[in-house]
C-alpha cells in the first residue's frame, strides 16, 4: 500500500514536470489548513450516523441491561431487608421463648430443691426417731444385762464366800 502511494506520488510529480509549469509538487497537494466544506459536512454526517447507530445498537441495550441490573439490586435490597426483618423477629421470638423456658426451668429447679429439702428433713427425722428408739432399746438391754450380770456376780460371790468360809472352817 505504501508502495502504491509512493508510486502515485511519483507519477504526479512526473506529470507536473511534464506540464512545464513552474508549480512544484508541494503546490499541487491540497492545503491542510484550508477549510473544505464538503469534507466537513461529510464528517459531520458520518459522526451523526455513527452516534445514531451506536445509540440504537449499543447504548439502548446497555442502558436497558444497567436498568435491569439496578432494579434487580433494588429488589435484592428489599428482599435482604425483608429477610433481615424476619431474622430479627425470629431472634426476638427465640429470645422471648428462651427467657420463658429459663424461668420455667428455674421454677422447676426451685420446686425440686424444696421437695428434696423436705424429703431430706423427713428422712433425717425418720432416721433420728429410729436411732433414738434403737438407742433406748440398747440402753434397756444393757441395763437388763447389767442387772443380770450383777445378779450372777452376786450369786458367784456368795458361792465363793460360802466356799471360802467352808474352806477356812475346815482349816481352823
Amino acid at each position: 500500500m505504501i508502495v502504491n502511494v509512493l508510486g502515485d506520488l511519483s507519477v504526479m510529480a512526473l506529470a507536473s514536470e511534464g506540464n512545464g509549469a513552474s508549480k512544484s509538487f508541494m503546490d499541487s497537494l491540497p492545503d491542510p489548513m484550508k477549510l473544505q466544506i464538503p469534507v466537513v459536512v461529510f464528517v459531520i454526517v458520518l459522526l451523526i450516523l455513527l452516534f445514531v447507530f451506536l445509540k440504537s445498537m449499543l447504548f439502548r441495550p446497555l442502558t436497558k441491561v444497567m436498568d435491569d441490573r439496578e432494579a434487580a439490586i433494588r429488589a435484592g435490597g428489599a428482599t435482604k431487608s425483608e429477610a433481615a426483618a424476619q431474622i430479627e423477629a425470629g431472634q426476638a421470638e427465640y429470645n422471648a421463648r428462651l427467657r420463658e423456658l429459663r424461668a420455667k426451668a428455674f421454677d422447676h429447679r426451685k420446686a425440686l430443691s424444696i421437695a428434696v429439702a423436705a424429703e431430706k428433713r423427713s428422712l433425717l427425722d425418720t432416721a433420728r426417731q429410729t436411732s433414738t428408739a434403737q438407742r433406748t432399746k440398747a440402753l434397756e438391754e444393757l441395763k437388763n444385762e447389767q442387772k443380770a450380770a450383777e445378779a450372777e456376780l452376786r450369786a458367784q460371790v456368795e458361792a465363793l464366800s460360802e466356799s471360802m468360809v467352808q474352806h477356812l472352817l475346815k482349816q481352823a
